[in-house]
């Protein structure tokens, strides 16, 4: 899924609840990685709670910041999640009647975390012959983290499924190197640098009916999965939609009021729809005008004061204490900065 539609989902709070134990119990800065990621210690002790999908990524970051070269984590992480984990989706890969319906539902998903890309790999007849996993909009210091999980999880799920050690025939790894940590789950040779995620199998594998699978639940679970999607889709696109609408008149479309009826909708829809996504429309405005700003500051020789009347702001006092709320320093120091940067390669914008 693109990584725009994912930020703009609310997801579980199991996973950061995960992560923010095996940190917690390895004597590391748990407290600091939730402050640094905006998320509150009490949100991830309510059950059933949801969190923004930008937080969760934001966590995953520090979380793997914290415990580089601690593939262990990594591995017990990993097997925190199981079906029961992905709700309905859950459901349906678990009472999947053959490995092929198991692999057409888990390559279906448009909320996948991480970040990812699922599609099944099929043999020259069609038939499924393995899976593979991309990371096309995922930050590269989170890849070697999710491809850690990604395999443990699916070759955990799918041995449970087969009801015994799932016989993979090759599996490759877009890593240097894998920790024998894996060994546990992945008995056939493990090839690395490869350019994504795959795991293989004899296709024939795929139409053998599993121990556990209920074509009829099945359906019913697939069916309830698609509905959720479907409900995704109808909102997700919304905080694009918005910015997209505020960057083509920021002078003009800085009210809910304007960019209602620049949508073609009412006030009180336009923020439902947002809410619905975890965003509200004073954020949404707010990122778009910062972004908006930083680019005109990095990339034009407009003067702050052109650049707050192209924002829409009545004077440049205004715009400065704005962009000092979104950026922590005033525009000046960051045109400074962006043109400091561009001379000295090594340095990153803020």
């Amino acid at each position: 899924m693109k990584l725009t539609s994912y930020q703009n989902l609310r997801v579980p709070n199991f996973s950061v609840h995960n992560l923010r134990q095996l940190l917690e119990e390895a004597d590391l800065d748990w407290r600091t990685a939730l402050a640094n990621a905006d998320i509150d210690p009490d949100a991830l002790n309510r059950p059933g709670s949801t969190i923004p999908a930008r937080k969760e990524l934001a966590f995953q970051l520090q979380f793997v910041a914290l415990t580089r070269n601690r593939i262990d984590l990594w591995v017990q992480a990993a097997r925190a999640y199981t079906t029961s984990t992905y709700g309905v989706r859950g459901m349906a890969l678990a009472t999947a009647p053959t490995v092929a319906a198991w692999a057409e539902v888990v390559s279906a998903t448009d909320n996948a975390p991480g970040i990812l890309v699922i599609t099944p790999l099929r043999a020259s007849d069609g038939t499924v012959a393995g899976i593979e996993f991309t990371y096309p909009d995922a930050p590269e210091e989170l890849i070697p983290f999710s491809v850690y999980r990604e395999l443990c999880v699916t070759t955990r799920s799918l041995a449970w499924l087969y009801g015994d050690a799932f016989p993979f025939t090759h599996v490759e790894v877009p890593l240097a190197e894998i920790s024998p940590e894996v060994l546990t789950y992945v008995s056939c040779e493990i090839d690395c640098g490869a350019e994504a995620l795959r795991l293989r199998w004899d296709p024939a594998i795929s139409r053998d009916e599993l121990p556990f699978g209920n074509a009829f639940q099945h359906a019913a679970w697939v069916k309830a999965d698609a509905q959720i999607i479907d409900s995704f889709r109808e909102t997700s696109d919304w905080p694009h939609t918005v910015a997209k609408a505020i960057r083509a008149v920021p002078n003009l479309n800085r009210t809910l009021a304007n960019v209602s009826a620049a949508l073609r909708v009412s006030p009180r829809t336009l923020q439902r729809k947002l809410e619905l996504t975890g965003n509200d429309f004073a954020q949404v405005r707010d990122e778009t005008l910062s972004d908006l700003a930083c680019d005109l500051l990095s990339n034009t020789d407009h003067s702050v004061s052109e650049i707050s009347r192209k924002l829409g702001y009545t004077d440049p006092a205004s715009f400065t204490m704005a962009f000092k709320r979104w950026r922590g320093m005033p525009p000046s120091a960051f045109r400074e900065a962006s043109r400091y940067g561009d001379k000295h390669p090594g340095y990153q914008h803020i």
